[in-house]
């Protein structure tokens, strides 16, 4: 079924894919996708739950119609019905909705360049990125969500996965799924191309590779990432760490409030978290 029939001037919201969020107040949660669970976090829970309605878009713009997002916070469970044009309604105890008529589309910010934008994007109106807000921590390889308990994957071909349209970030996935790899990250700029890279990294103006370091070379416009700027490691326990190697401007968390990282002191950021390297936005996340 690729739209929701009226009913009496109201639309019926499908109880298919299953989608259910929890959301915490220290802006982190999950979002569950037809039993398939995948760790969230954001700078505040408005992000989380903007990021997550984004997610729900993107399904619903592949069903062609609304999508039931059912969303637990502080104690309390709300049914909500995600529209492909972004418009969040509540729905009623009979699973009907009505017209979006005098609504407004949801929006947030971008995860590397900070652009105010709909949660209908697909990618950053300003810097490029795809998902602007996306949530995710690290999405795992899973089977199709979108597959209907009654499909038969021998007598159906697999649709394209839910969190992965880009076929180089597919075949990543394939490969880790086939055998266990060497951690390794992945860095969004506003200034330049988005990088896969090893472990164990630093990045500047023209870094030198500090301690066996990668040297990942980054566009500075305004010539305010020093030469070698920052270290980026994950470490034993898989966590990102970021260290600033007394570069002359500065690294800067995008949290909430931003925090500016001592020089020489090792720092542990979420993953997908954003930092601001002179006059750079740079995210990093583990692939």
């Amino acid at each position: 079924m690729n739209t929701t029939q009226p009913l009496n001037g109201m639309y019926r919201v499908p109880e298919w894919p299953r989608l259910t969020a929890t959301v915490t107040h220290d802006g982190t949660g999950a979002l569950t996708i037809n039993g398939v669970s995948r760790a969230c976090a954001a700078e505040s829970v408005a992000a989380l739950r903007t990021g997550m309605i984004a997610r729900a878009v993107v399904i619903g713009t592949q069903l062609r119609r609304p999508i039931r997002l059912d969303v637990s916070e502080e104690g309390r469970t709300h049914a909500l019905a995600v529209r492909p044009e972004g418009y969040v309604q509540l729905i009623g105890a009979d699973g009907t909705i009505p017209a979006p008529d005098g609504l407004s589309i949801d929006e947030g910010r971008c995860r590397v360049c900070r652009r105010l934008q709909p949660v209908t994007s697909t990618a950053c109106v300003q810097c490029g990125v795809d998902e602007p807000l996306r949530v995710e921590v690290a999405p795992p390889a899973e089977p199709n969500v979108l597959a209907s308990p009654a499909d038969s994957p021998v007598t159906r071909p697999r649709p394209v996965e839910l969190d992965e349209t880009n076929d180089v970030e597919q075949t990543r996935i394939s490969r880790r799924a086939a055998a266990p790899l060497s951690p390794m990250l992945h860095l969004a700029f506003n200034t330049q191309r988005s990088v896969d890279v090893g472990s164990r990294i630093v990045v500047g103006r023209n870094p030198e590779p500090v301690d066996g370091r990668e040297a990942v070379t980054v566009i500075t416009p305004g010539r305010m990432l020093s030469r070698t700027h920052a270290a980026i490691d994950v470490d034993d326990a898989g966590c990102i760490v970021v260290t600033d190697l007394d570069s002359a401007n500065g690294i800067e968390l995008q949290s909430t409030p931003p925090q500016g990282l001592i020089p020489g002191e090792p720092t542990v950021i979420l993953d997908g978290a954003t930092l601001l390297l002179g006059d750079v936005y740079c995210t990093v996340t583990r692939t």
